[in-house]
């Protein structure tokens, strides 16, 4: 089989590996209009009930707001609440470099915590929920600095040579585009198997290794043409609710049979800002490391349950 060859049976089978997975997803755009306290959001001010607190991380320290969605304001989504705030809330950068991520199990929201609210009091007051916070977030973001030249160790963070790296940089606006159908990505642990069943299927006895797209290469422009737009649509970025997750290294459910139960992405931030699609705003506002994602992942199972505490979240960048 000729190298052009092996490229166009690529094509078709990444085509009908596509067709026949698909899920819906929800994009977001961002921008700095202004926004409420219930509003879906990125930064700023969390919706706090009159009798709530904002939560802590392990040592008591209080976690900020990384991104809230009022579920309200979002186009139906299949499987996902038609109403309540979900808010995702994140450590400070740290020794770790993970935003609180890599502190514990995926599992365990020592760092990190998604909380879920699913009735709201519209009389509660942005300025009551601010009055909650340790630090406000205009103090904050003072500090902010959006593109660390290094990893600061521990050292450096107690004498204060370390500033703050929040996402965003500054609250963003969340909107919402219409649902749109997913595909499935080769970074998804369970591509590489759909590729292989399908190869055996059109070839039997063929090494899949010889047909994977990456493991391709193009000898001349029109072998260029078509594996870079497998590598185009083949893409998973994107911040967005539903489809499918991008994970920057790995897929981390490869490695744990179990953790393949968390097969619904609940909620992504990707900064690829050459590919994803986002709402006009500096790229410095939502800086993850430079092509970073962060994922948050739920059990279906959780999700129609509307329990957010067996969350899976992972945090990494190229």
């Amino acid at each position: 089989m000729t190298n052009i060859e092996k490229i166009q049976l690529c094509q078709e089978i990444v085509d009908q590996i596509q067709r026949e997975n698909k899920r819906p997803a929800c994009y977001l755009e961002f921008s700095k209009e202004p926004f409420g306290v219930t509003d879906s959001h990125l930064g700023g001010v969390p919706y706090v009930p009159r009798d709530g607190e904002i939560p802590t991380d392990e040592k008591g320290s209080q976690l900020w707001l990384c991104a809230q969605i009022n579920f309200a304001q979002m186009p139906p989504l299949d499987g996902f609440p038609d109403r309540g705030i979900f808010q995702l809330f994140a450590s400070d950068f740290d020794a770790d470099g993970g935003f609180g991520f890599y502190a514990g199990e995926l599992e365990e929201q020592n760092g990190w915590r998604v909380v879920y609210h699913a009735e709201m009091d519209g009389s509660v007051t942005e300025a009551e929920c601010a009055a909650k916070m340790a630090v406000p977030w205009e103090e904050a973001s003072k500090k902010n600095m959006p593109r660390p030249a290094h990893k600061f160790d521990q050292k450096d963070i107690e004498e204060g040579r370390a500033n703050l790296w929040r996402i965003p940089t500054h609250p963003l606006k969340v909107s919402f585009r219409p649902v749109v159908q997913d595909v499935i990505g080769d970074n998804d642990f369970r591509f590489d198997d759909l590729f292989a069943a399908e190869l055996e299927r059109r070839l039997p006895g063929a090494d899949p290794e010889e047909f994977m797209p990456y493991k391709l290469w193009d000898e001349t422009p029109e072998e260029r043409e078509i594996l870079y737009h497998i590598y185009d649509q083949m893409k998973t970025g994107g911040c967005k609710l539903g489809g499918y997750a991008r994970f920057e290294q790995y897929d981390f459910r490869e490695d744990d049979e179990e953790q393949a139960a968390w097969d619904t992405l609940l909620f992504q931030l990707h900064d690829d800002f050459i590919d994803f699609p986002a709402g006009e705003f500096p790229e410095m506002d939502l800086y993850l490391g430079g092509f970073g994602s962060l994922n948050i992942l739920i059990r279906p199972k959780d999700l129609k349950n509307r329990d957010f505490s067996q969350v899976l979240g992972y945090w990494a960048t190229s």
